[in-house]
């Protein structure tokens, strides 16, 4: 049974350690499993506290191949230590979060609304901001997704884009359903060329 003493981050008191994983912006299951497979405390698993001295120099098995650690197998695979990092934050188990099979097995959500950004379309928010971290200014990574979000609601009221989902594009519009994030990307072209860059484009980040 959890103390109440490990509820407790920088003297505030939290009732659940999934109350505290929202406070600090981290994913619940993560805050979980960094306590129970991995036995960080909770400041660390919030990320107040430093992580474990090694836990990132652990061996990981990726599509078949051992590496002797996540940064070896990261820079093996050329993905960048943020980007791995805020998929890790953001729930995916580190083996995934390698994989080459990361981005086309990647279900999407129905609610997630499309941004454009840079020549790009993103499926969501995360997408984006995930591929493009300086963007995050050293912000949490969820943080920076419901303030992108809350952007993106005040542009639609406004006018000035439609902020429709995934949802709203397969039923309101002749579209194939979009499932995986290997199907938006075969997509991409002919959704911007059938509503423009400006149906997706948040002026906010430009």
């Amino acid at each position: 049974m959890t103390t109440k003493t490990s509820l407790v981050v920088e003297s505030r008191e939290f009732a659940s350690r999934a109350a505290a994983a929202r406070h600090y912006g981290i994913n619940p299951k993560l805050v979980t499993e960094r306590m129970t497979k991995f036995n960080w405390s909770l400041s660390q698993a919030v990320e107040v506290d430093p992580r474990p001295k090694g836990e990132y120099r652990k061996p990981v098995v990726v599509d078949g191949v051992k590496y002797n650690s996540l940064r070896e197998a990261a820079n093996s695979l050329d993905i960048k230590q943020s980007t791995l990092m805020n998929r890790i934050k953001s729930g995916t188990q580190p083996e995934k979060a390698l994989s080459i099979h990361y981005d086309s097995t990647e279900i999407l959500k129905g609610q997630a609304k499309p941004i454009y950004y840079k020549q790009k379309l993103y499926p969501s928010a995360r997408h984006l901001l995930l591929d493009n971290t300086e963007l995050l200014n050293g912000t949490d990574l969820s943080k920076a997704i419901k303030k992108l979000s809350s952007q993106a609601r005040k542009a639609c009221k406004l006018g000035q884009i439609k902020n429709h989902s995934i949802d709203d594009i397969n039923n309101k519009y002749d579209f194939p359903k979009i499932r995986f994030k290997s199907e938006f990307e075969k997509l991409e072209s002919k959704l911007i060329k059938h509503f423009g860059n400006d149906f997706f484009r948040l002026a906010a980040i430009e």
